[in-house]
């Protein structure tokens, strides 16, 4: 069970209670409103990029006669442009808001649309100032960035509305478009990094010949990673994205630190020891052949670190559920690539049955999957420590039972895969044995992929019987299902301590204003000692004063 936690909206938000909005025949309602008004706008978006693009390329005479085109612009514009505008003044209307404002319709519109338009109109605009510093001036790609720059300020205007702005998901949208600044951030300067070591390298080998210029190949990455910048920035700190807390931030977070950095971070640190092991076994390729992966590997490696560094700080601060959840991502994401390495190198040993180890490309792979199963089971080692892993404060671990549960479903179902080729080959094997290949030959890969998967079922099966008979339980028993707390600071250890003692998910709304002589977490957690009810509102008051309130539903 995970810990939920929610800041306080803006006050024009808190001001307006949140009351469930009705379903039913409103529900549809929605669903054709607002699927009707995702298509209008897009396809007006469409339209107005038509026309801005023959405006900036006024003069071109392939463009001129393009009667074709032209119509369809000025019908998708003058036509789903309207109708757009009508379907909007009818949602953003007082009275349909006061009814929409707390469905999940709502905010699930604005984060689809401003996903999509920040996606088109970034792509958009990043393609064409990189493509602008090779080519030249071309106005297609900044027409249509700059009308869907416009269809998402628009969203995101409606997305910060004091009176309207959905009560739900609030922090869905600038979370998701920060992750996708960062990856433009990241996969720019990694591009641009992988860049000048490839033309290092080529210098040193002297047997490939870049094209282009070397400035304008870093340049053109190097747009994407200050456009990404521009836009983690925005919704990082400007939007807040930074100081969330509650469900979504908290898995956003989770993801970049635990997954996605380290998988960079561990990959590309396993190709950088594949190079240099396949260096010094000399082996016959060439050596701009041998080089090549260096450039990629190593910016891959160098940005997956930073940006685990910088969120390493914010995580830190979190709740003892989200620190918990980044050990076990980036111990499961170092497991796979310890596993892979693992396959990898039975199929290289499976390999010598019928050919020498000698051979190139059976050593090539012999040390690519040394190197991932050094480099992952180190990192491995560090995330899970496996010396301690029985200990009982690691098995009070909050989301330890979940990781084993799913590090079991992975293995299962990379087991079935497996054994369905193996199954496959054996059979294809006994029908057409003349083929002069072994049935090792044949299913290698697979055998490989097998002994890594039965390992690591073996090992955490292990861990999850002693976690069974031991006396340590991690789920509390759960009296309460949601927790309200207002309270003066929205404090982790707060919220780790209701949620240790309930077992319930755990919402605190600050007051605007301080509180003095506010009571403490274990007069809080005592003041719920007892309480059963799907739902508690607690008010930590003035004076050491604690209001604990039962609700229903």
């Amino acid at each position: 069970m995970t810990t939920s936690r929610t800041t306080t909206p803006p006050p024009s938000v808190a001001a307006t209670p949140a009351t469930p909005a009705v379903g039913g025949v409103q529900t549809v309602r929605r669903v054709i409103t607002y699927g009707l008004l995702a298509a209008t706008v897009i396809i007006a978006a469409s339209g107005l990029s038509g026309l801005l693009d023959r405006l900036f390329s006024a003069g071109r005479v392939e463009v001129s006669f393009d009667n074709y085109g032209l119509a369809t612009s000025l019908a998708s514009a003058l036509v789903a442009g309207p109708l757009a505008a009508g379907l909007w003044w009818l949602t953003w209307r007082d009275s349909a808001m006061a009814r929409d404002r707390a469905s999940i319709l709502w905010p699930v519109y604005l984060v689809v649309m401003s996903t999509v338009a920040l996606l088109v109109a970034t792509i958009s605009l990043f393609s064409w100032a990189s493509d602008a510093i090779v080519n030249g001036w071309r106005p297609s790609g900044l027409a249509v960035g700059i009308v869907w720059s416009l269809v998402w300020a628009w969203h995101y205007w409606m997305w910060r509305h004091p009176l309207k702005a959905p009560t739900r998901l609030a922090g869905a949208a600038p979370a998701i478009a920060s992750l996708l600044g960062l990856i433009y951030l990241a996969g720019g300067l990694a591009v641009a990094v992988a860049r000048i070591i490839d033309a290092a390298i080529d210098a040193f080998v002297a047997s490939v010949f870049v094209t282009d210029p070397l400035w304008q190949l870093v340049l053109q990455a190097l747009v994407w990673a200050a456009g990404g910048a521009l836009v983690w920035w925005w919704h990082w700190f400007r939007a807040g994205v930074r100081s969330q807390s509650h469900g979504f931030a908290n898995v956003l977070l989770v993801f970049i630190s635990g997954i996605a950095s380290i998988a960079a971070y561990v990959v590309g640190t396993a190709v950088v020891l594949w190079v240099i092991l396949s260096l010094l076994a000399r082996l016959p390729e060439p050596l701009s052949v041998t080089l090549s992966p260096l450039g990629s590997a190593f910016s891959a490696a160098a940005v997956g670190i930073v940006v685990f560094t910088y969120h390493a700080r914010i995580f830190g601060a979190r709740s003892r559920g989200v620190r918990s959840a980044v050990g076990f991502a980036s111990s499961g994401v170092s497991l796979a690539v310890a596993a892979t390495g693992v396959g990898v190198t039975v199929n290289a040993l499976l390999a010598t049955s019928s050919n020498s180890i000698i051979e190139g490309n059976i050593r090539s792979l012999l040390l690519g999957g040394l190197s991932g199963l050094l480099v992952g089971g180190v990192f491995w080692w560090r995330a899970w420590r496996p010396l301690h892993a029985s200990a009982p404060e690691r098995v009070a671990t909050p989301g330890r039972r979940i990781y084993l549960v799913i590090i079991f479903g992975l293995s299962a179902l990379v087991a079935l895969i497996t054994l369905l080729v193996i199954g496959f080959q054996l059979f294809s094997f006994l029908l057409d044995g003349g083929s002069g290949e072994s049935f090792v030959e044949r299913s290698r890969q697979a055998l490989g992929l097998l002994t890594a998967t039965l390992l690591v079922a073996a090992y955490h099966f292990a861990i999850w019987q002693r976690d069974r008979a031991s006396n340590v339980t991690e789920e509390v028993v759960r009296r309460i299902g949601h927790v309200t707390l207002v309270a003066s600071h929205d404090n982790a250890e707060l919220v780790d301590a209701v949620r240790a003692a309930t077992g319930a998910r755990v919402t605190v709304l600050q007051r605007a204003t301080a509180s003095p002589l506010e009571p403490g977490i274990a007069e809080i957690v005592a003041a719920l000692d007892g309480i059963e009810a799907s739902n508690v509102l607690v008010v930590a008051g003035t004076k050491g004063k604690i209001a604990v309130i039962p609700l229903k539903g």
